[in-house]
């Protein structure tokens, strides 16, 4: 099966021309430096803009041994790492180098025949919704505890109940244990990304039961017993995490080592800065080795084709779709009734003008073409082609004069948030006037936009971001499965076609499913997906290959580091 593509902007021209910039070899960028124990691990080039610059007289090889460290700019201050801690963005950072899983997702959107064995030793399908793992018997954590059966079911039970993944809820029964090293896994229900998930997602975490029952909550915190391969050596709240290498981590054989094994660097040094320009800054002044940077800061680091001298910059595509959602709920929205009054909006959005309007371009992010990105299993190319409600201020002007209205008659009020920048709602403003719309801007904090997004009597549109997990079947499942919501679907529909299609394309995902799954949401106009925001990460040119996780997060352990690499911090 094709990796799919997870760079937006990744063209065989630039990277030919980077290469050539840095008078490296491709393989120096592409081929990870040898890990702890001496395992060299080939890394995931797609997605890597580029490996940095250097003269053209010099190569950069890889570092035959761990360095000694890397100091990394957090995005945000919460990041409890408690094996059960709430989910936060610099949490799904660091969850994974302090905690293994069953198996290591390769790749956004990877399916289970292409995941990498971890604590597990291998799975097997019996039917679609029962599946048997076997796990290593040798894993201990970082405190000498072994793990077993009993600790992948008591993990799995709190990842549930304390660490609220909903999705474990909904997608696992049970786990029956066969034996000390051997279980059954029970689903709820069948389809695309169910049992990936369950197997290796990121933000998951195992620990031992009896480590777990008997620490005190300050331990959890501070020093808790991992099954990664890293350990935490100092913690200070809201403000850095230090991470060190576990020396006696469990997983020797080199043969069966994945990314997340990979121990490329001794110690791992994570600083919050929060304010986007601050961690630009912090980069250009070599405070921190490697952070995420915001749209309007790459250009600090990167030119449209290359990184500038002295960087190292992946661009990834991204993961959350932004979509207009239109109130289905009967009765409730002036919309909710009327398929005219929905293509009028739907036509009315001009979804490029939108996304630069968010000061993002096409090295920055991506118009959608579904409810849905690029880098989901299951998107098809064809949908570019394919007039998605191709912005057309005309068509929306005959839509709005079918329905009877007369020009700004309608009024829509428009749900969200304050974090969505101005440009956007200006833009989707103007677009719907000129349709005849009136519109009134509703726009929230995450808090109270999180409340009001359940409630009909609120709003008319709505502008949300919705991810998938990997496969796009299984994001349109999140969002109009009727038995996750009180009130129908993330947009209150009522619709048993829409459920029935659902069905058929979340439990097969087969590509004639998705698209008449896909044809259907176009046919009742509830939904039009308009664009997505890639990842922008920005390193010193030391660093060959910004490798990242199965949801294209920073993988730091795995970074590919330069033989001549100085940390800031040295």
């Amino acid at each position: 099966m094709k990796r799919k593509r997870v760079a937006a902007v990744m063209l065989a021209a630039a990277m030919a021309v980077s290469l050539a910039g840095c008078g490296g070899k491709a393989s120096s960028s592409t081929t990870s430096s040898a890990s702890g124990n001496g395992n060299s691990v080939p890394t995931e080039d797609a997605g890597q803009t580029t490996a940095g610059e250097k003269s053209e007289s010099e190569e950069r090889t890889a570092a035959s041994e761990p360095v000694d460290k890397v100091v990394i700019g957090l995005t945000a201050s919460s990041f409890d790492v408690s094996p059960f801690g709430s989910g936060s963005i610099p949490r799904h950072w660091i969850v994974q180098n302090l905690y293994a899983v069953l198996f290591s997702t390769p790749y956004y959107g990877a399916p289970l025949e292409e995941l990498e064995p971890w604590m597990a030793k291998g799975v097997e399908k019996i039917d679609d919704v029962t599946y048997a793992v076997e796990l290593n018997d040798y894993i201990l954590d970082s405190k000498g505890n072994a793990i077993t059966s009993e600790d992948i079911v008591f993990s799995f039970d709190h990842m549930y109940t304390e660490g609220q993944n909903i999705k474990i809820g909904t997608y696992l029964d049970n786990i029956e244990i066969v034996d000390d090293y051997n279980m059954i896994f029970h689903l709820k229900k069948s389809g695309p990304g169910v049992i990936e998930y369950l197997m290796g997602d990121y933000t998951l975490a195992i620990c031992d039961k009896s480590w777990f029952e008997s620490a005190s909550d300050d331990e959890k915190r501070r020093d808790p017993a991992t099954t990664g391969a890293y350990k935490v050596a100092s913690y200070t709240p809201g403000a850095e995490i230090i991470l060190e290498a576990n020396e006696d981590y469990w997983q020797t054989n080199d043969n069966l080592r994945n990314k997340g094994d990979i121990q490329n660097v001794k110690r791992i040094e994570y600083k919050v800065i929060t304010e986007a320009s601050m961690r630009s800054i912090a980069l250009e002044n070599h405070e921190i080795d490697a952070t995420i940077v915001d749209a309007g800061e790459v250009k600090r680091f990167y030119d449209g084709t290359k990184p500038l001298d002295g960087w190292n910059v992946r661009i990834t595509g991204g993961v959350y779709c932004y979509a207009m959602f239109a109130n289905m709920d009967s009765g409730k929205s002036v919309l909710s009734d009327d398929l005219n009054l929905r293509n009028a909006v739907m036509y009315a959005l001009d979804s490029e003008s939108i996304l630069y309007g968010g000061n993002y371009d096409e090295t920055t992010g991506e118009v959608c073409y579904s409810l849905g990105t690029s880098v989901m299993s299951g998107y098809q190319e064809s949908w570019k082609d394919d007039n998605y409600f191709t912005y057309d201020p005309e068509k929306a002007k005959e839509y709005y004069k079918a329905s009877g209205h007369a020009d700004g008659e309608v009024k829509l009020r428009l749900l969200s948030r304050t974090s969505i920048p101005d440009g956007v709602h200006s833009v989707i403003i103007a677009n719907l006037e000129a349709a005849g719309f009136k519109v009134e801007l509703l726009s929230y904090d995450q808090a109270l936009f999180n409340t009001y997004k359940f409630d009909s009597t609120q709003w008319d549109i709505m502008l949300d971001n919705k991810g998938s997990g990997g496969h796009i079947a299984a994001g349109w499942d999140m969002m109009f499965n009727p038995d996750g919501y009180k009130n129908g679907s993330c947009c209150f529909t009522h619709d048993d076609k829409l459920v029935e299609l659902l069905m058929a394309a979340s439990t097969t995902g087969t590509a004639e499913n998705i698209q008449a799954y896909h044809e259907y949401l176009q046919e009742i106009a509830c939904v039009k997906g308009l664009y997505t925001i890639n990842n922008l990460m920005v390193g010193q040119d030391g660093i060959l290959n910004l490798e990242i996780n199965g949801n294209m997060m920073p993988r730091v352990n795995a970074f590919v580091f330069a033989e001549d690499y100085k940390s800031v911090a040295e």
